[in-house]
């Protein structure tokens, strides 16, 4: 067999990809395939949280800057932002002292030169050929040499409509591997080209009713407004989309509940009453008219869902014990589940001694609960028998069942993942559930994290409390703490000291470890120093605290987990060390662990002025300055946004990319009324309200899917 011949054979082609066909873009093009956007500049947009041009012409931009006029070149300011125009006289190359290289030009107009500086651009020089007119955005230096350095550029060309310049100019956010020019033609074009392909979900008497733009007109109008008043219209509409539709899901889940059969109580009961009359002091006005609404849902047969919020000390806690008690009453068992063992132990301890003289038991069940006890708690509670169960997390793990459940309380509420809360609310059929804060919470950030929830609030406080005093010290001051703690704790009161820390994590701030230990070798040492933090066990920090309760301990230093609930009548001082760390809402709930019996109560806030931003002096200015708990909330919403408002992210908080819960309070009601009309006229949003429905359940139903479970 002969082999072939392969130099005779005709040489192969090399087979070439063809350049890829560019189809006009849709709503739904992912922006990878857009022309002129690599692999490299997807990855960047989608940080941006872009993945198709929906969701490019839906990015808000920061701010406008009005550039529909130029100024001219030789009656510049120093330090102005201006937009100009003016033809390039000369271009050059050349490098600093350090060898970094730059481009420069001189422009002129009929006014004058000015010189411009483009560095580490010197292939800039290419783009400006002499006689170039050129359009520059930028700001004049404020100190000699007068110049503009590294300014937006545009070649003024009037075959092709201005992006950059000559009209009010979008601004929009970044990231690595994006520039403004960029993001701006591509939005710029992609408004003209596929904003008025958007499927407007709308109906249009709704729109023509509140005076909304059209989805289409709204989107060009962002990234394209002929005036100020177009962009003002634009985010408008793009706001109250975001709110009506998460409020259409919140409220359609609050009905879809609200049609489960729920447990219809006989209120208030002989126990309720038999505890009222037992109670030292007398309910206040706001707490009886609140009461009477738990009594009022629980009468109901259908699931309560209720958020019970009142300021630190307004007396929260007593309502819950005695809602929890007229469950019991009916032959039900009743839970209240706390986010600390400190409190849950708190809670067990104050429910006993109202509960015991009524022969109502109470099963303490912690983290720390194990052997014989944890067995006969379980076992208690898998019974028929009525009772209340007071714990933290350990209350949902998966061995604990309920024999009769008919009533939860969750104390501190935002604390619990929506995921813990709905395994303990499932451990019954549909148990009443009251959530509690005693957080003040501002009303725009209250209508998203419990717009499915009946909201009461008890806006007074018990008779006899008066305000701490709050003063804000320098380090060099602490003679001045030292004196005050002598004073009371001579005369047998309680005194804390809270540090942001447990060890010295960072060598600037006094840990709580570290901050005892100095305590313990002071004058102060013979009173008793205790020592709390989160890396105790159950065991060591109950101990400490009954010891502090007792007054074995009069100074208990700790982290902030003494923030919530702790109540220590003798308590009258309070320090808190690098105040500067911790948000308003921490803050006030740390002063309110002291002057709870009604004395006169003081809380030092430590830090130097010298060496904290602007924003943390104005933090502590408004907590030296206000004493009610809802300003100060408003304040640290708006200081710190509502992500970070407690600490932790909450479920909805980070969905929100265009509305602002400090600054659209009145679109967010307005859209609220709207979807509980939409809902009453169409509760299952059929007809014309179809692409209302698809667009609410693309938009939230995944991320909600739990539900807004108290």
């Amino acid at each position: 067999m002969t082999a072939p011949d392969y130099t005779e054979s005709p040489p192969q082609r090399q087979a070439f990809s063809p350049a890829p066909a560019f189809a006009e873009p849709t709503p739904q093009t992912a922006v990878r395939f857009l022309k002129g956007i690599g692999p490299a500049r997807a990855t960047s947009l989608e940080r941006l949280g872009i993945r198709n041009v929906a969701d490019a012409l839906l990015l808000m931009p920061r701010r406008y800057e009005d550039r529909r006029g130029f100024a001219l070149l030789g009656r510049l300011r120093p330090g102005q932002s201006a937009s100009v125009l003016g033809r390039v006289r000369s271009v050059g190359t050349g490098r600093t002292r350090r060898g970094i290289p730059y481009c420069e030009i001189l422009l002129e107009d009929a006014s004058g030169t000015l010189p411009v500086r483009w560095y580490r651009q010197p292939y800039l020089a290419r783009t400006f050929p002499r006689g170039t007119r050129v359009i520059l955005t930028g700001r004049l230096s404020p100190c000699p040499p007068r110049q503009m350095v590294n300014p937006e550029y545009e070649i003024d060309d009037s075959d092709e409509g201005r992006c950059h310049s000559g009209r009010i100019v979008p601004v929009y956010p970044l990231t690595a591997g994006l520039g403004q020019r960029f993001l701006r033609r591509l939005l710029f074009d992609l408004a003209h080209a596929v904003a008025h392909h958007l499927a407007d979900p709308l109906p249009a008497p709704l729109r023509e009713a509140l005076g909304l733009l059209p989805l289409g007109a709204a989107v060009r109008a962002l990234h394209a407004p002929a005036d100020e008043g177009e962009t003002v219209s634009a985010r408008r509409r793009l706001v109250f989309d975001e709110f009506f539709l998460f409020n259409l899901v919140m409220l359609r889940q609050r009905a879809i509940r609200s049609a489960h059969p729920g447990i219809a109580f006989a209120t208030p009961g002989g126990l309720a009453d038999r505890a009222c009359a037992a109670l030292p002091f007398a309910l206040t006005g706001a707490q009886r008219r609140v009461l009477e609404a738990v009594w009022n849902d629980m009468a109901v047969a259908r699931p309560m869902h209720r958020m019970l919020q009142g300021d630190v000390g307004s007396g929260k806690t007593i309502v819950a014990f005695l809602a929890a008690l007229t469950a019991v009453d009916n032959g039900y068992q009743a839970v209240v589940m706390a986010p600390t063992e400190i409190l849950a132990a708190q809670h067990a301890e104050r429910l006993r001694a109202l509960a015991d003289p009524l022969g109502v038991p109470v099963v303490h069940l912690g983290g720390g609960t194990g052997g014989a006890a944890r067995r006969q708690a379980l076992a208690r509670l898998q019974g028929d028998e009525p009772c209340v169960a007071v714990g933290t997390h350990a209350l949902i793990e998966s061995d604990v069942s309920f024999g009769r459940l008919g009533f939860v309380v969750v104390d501190e509420q935002h604390r619990f993942g929506v995921l813990q809360r709905s395994v303990l609310q499932a451990k019954a059929a549909h148990p009443d559930v009251l959530v509690m804060s005693a957080t003040p919470i501002p009303r725009s950030l209250a209508l998203v994290l419990y717009g499915d929830l009946d909201l009461s609030v008890i806006d007074e406080l018990p008779p006899g409390r008066r305000p701490v005093a709050t003063i804000w010290i320098q380090s060099g001051e602490r003679q001045r703490i030292a004196a005050e703690l002598l004073a009371r704790l001579s005369r047998g009161e309680r005194g804390y000291v809270v540090c942001p820390v447990v060890e010295g994590a960072a060598a600037e701030m006094r840990a709580a470890v570290q901050t005892a230990d100095t305590y313990r070798r002071g004058p102060l040492g013979r009173f008793g120093v205790g020592l709390v933090h989160g890396r105790l066990s159950s065991a060591e920090k109950l101990e400490t605290l009954t010891a502090f309760r007792d007054g074995r301990v009069r100074l208990l230093v700790a982290t902030t987990v003494v923030e919530v609930g702790l109540d220590v009548p003798e308590a009258g001082v309070m320090v808190i060390e690098h105040a500067d760390r911790l948000g308003l809402a921490q803050l006030h709930q740390l002063r309110g662990r002291v002057g709870r019996a009604g004395q006169a109560a003081h809380c030092f806030v430590v830090a130097d002025r010298e060496e904290i931003g602007p924003e943390a002096q104005a933090r502590l200015e408004a907590f030296v300055r206000e004493r009610d708990g809802f300003a100060l909330a408003e304040a640290d919403l708006r200081q710190r946004g509502p992500g970070e408002f407690f600490g932790t992210r909450q479920a909805g908080l980070d969905g929100f990319q265009v509305g602002s819960l400090t600054g659209d309070l009145r679109v967010l009601e307005e859209a609220r009324a709207a979807a509980a009309a939409a809902l009453r006229d169409h509760p299952d949003l059929d007809g014309p309200w179809a692409a209302v429905r698809a667009a609410m359940e693309a938009r939230w139903t995944a991320r909600l899917e739990l539900g807004r479970i108290g």
